[in-house]
This record gives C-alpha cells, sequence and structure tokens, in this order.
C-alpha cells in the first residue's frame, strides 16, 4: 500500500509538466545488490507486508504541500486518490486546478476539464527519472523491489507512527521519509526532499477494499476532447 502513497509526491519528474505535483514513489528496479534489512526494522517490514496482503482497493483523501526552497513559494494540492490492485490508480485532483489523473500500469492520462484537454504518455516514461513519483501506499509489496535502488532505514517513532527513510543509492540529494501508522499500518504521511524542493502528502479518510468499477480507472474520449500523445 506503501506503492500507492509513493506514486503522490513529486519534483522534478515529467508528471510536473502537466501541473500535477502527486503522488506515490514507484521506486525503478536496477541490477543492484540488494541491501540487507535485518533486526526491527525487517520485522516491520515483513508485518507490513502481510498487512498489505489484505487489501485489494483504497479510498483516501490527500492534501499535498510542494516547498520551493529558493523562493519561500508553496503549493497546495488537494484530491481524492483510489487505488486498485494491482497498479489500477485514479487522481481526483481538486485544487489548485481540476484536474483527473488515469494511471493503469501502462499509461497516464491527465484530462484537465477547464481546458477540454487530455494528455497521454507512457507510464514507464513518466516513472524513469532518479526517484520516481506515484505510489507511497504499496510498499508493503514493493519493499523488497525499493532496497535494490535505495537504502531503507528505520528513522524512529512517534507516539503514533514508525517513521521510514528511503534514501537513493544514486542521488544522494533525495530522500523520503514515510510515517506508517502503528495502529492501521497505513501510510499518513511522506516527505520527500530534493535539494530545492520539499514536498509533503498526508493521507485522511482511508476507505479499505471499497467496491469499485473497473471503468473509473478508464479515461473515456469524448469528441470535444483534444488528445495529446506524447509516446
Amino acid at each position: 500500500m506503501i506503492k500507492f502513497l509513493l506514486s503522490l509526491l513529486l519534483t522534478k519528474f515529467k508528471l510536473i509538466r502537466f501541473g500535477i505535483s502527486i503522488f506515490f514513489l514507484m521506486f525503478c528496479v536496477c541490477n543492484i545488490k540488494a541491501q540487507e534489512v535485518s533486526g526491527e526494522l525487517s520485522e516491520f517490514l515483513l508485518k507490513l507486508e502481510q498487512s498489505d496482503k489484505k487489501t485489494n482497493t483504497i479510498k483516501a483523501d490527500f492534501i499535498q504541500t510542494i516547498s520551493f526552497e529558493r523562493t519561500g513559494e508553496k503549493q497546495k494540492i488537494v484530491g481524492t486518490v483510489l487505488w486498485g490492485k494491482p497498479n489500477s490508480l485514479y487522481i481526483d485532483q481538486r485544487t489548485p486546478q481540476e484536474q483527473r489523473i488515469y494511471i493503469d500500469g501502462k499509461t497516464i492520462t491527465i484530462y484537465t476539464p477547464s481546458e477540454s484537454q487530455a494528455v497521454i504518455d507512457s507510464w514507464r516514461n513518466s516513472i524513469n527519472e532518479d526517484f520516481p513519483s506515484v505510489f507511497i501506499v504499496n510498499f508493503g509489496s514493493f519493499w523488497k523491489d525499493i532496497r535494490k535502488t535505495s537504502n531503507i532505514i528505520l528513522e524512529g517513532h512517534d507516539n503514533n507512527s514508525v517513521i521510514i527513510k528511503i534514501q537513493p543509492l544514486k542521488n544522494k540529494n533525495m530522500n523520503a521519509k514515510i510515517y506508517i501508522s502503528k495502529a492501521s499500518m497505513l501510510p499518513e504521511k511522506a516527505i520527500i526532499h530534493s535539494g530545492i524542493t520539499e514536498i509533503e502528502i498526508v493521507f485522511k479518510n482511508y476507505s479499505l477494499n471499497p467496491e469499485l468499477s473497473k471503468d473509473i480507472f478508464k479515461f473515456k474520449i469524448s469528441n470535444n476532447v483534444e488528445i495529446i500523445k506524447l509516446y
């Protein structure tokens, strides 16, 4: 489920070109020796993995705040995300501009109603940067892949959460911290530092295993919508 959260955050990813600053870090897998994880962290990750196996669909509200360190400017993005195993995602972004994002594991479609325009790109093209974006909620399923490209560190605890830090092996300027609820084993917050921006995303109002039609993850093309394909 952390993959779902790790798919809402971004900085210099290609998605930012379309004005979406959202979601869930989906880490690319490379041929790098896997980090050895042991002790308390290993036990926690295994519990997270077991919890994730019980979840097939998710609905949650999110608030994402992007802070630009050089200018002091901040941007807030509010919306709702729907996720279906293994890789279907629908994001209803309400502010600052209404957008609807559809991801099916192969393509990503970003529809802007005010412009009657939909941009379609290959999902692979959109996640091939240093610290790919768009999925934290499925961390329980994907931590074994993530550790091939990043160090996973038990950062600590607070009253409600276990804090996991992810540090990419190839980009020391970036890192992410994920706050996972001790009670629900769901991501409550994630913070990404990129050197020039800080992105914080907070999840609220989780609904686990709601009934979701497969059609909700598909963009329906109509005659009055301009389609721009980038792949």
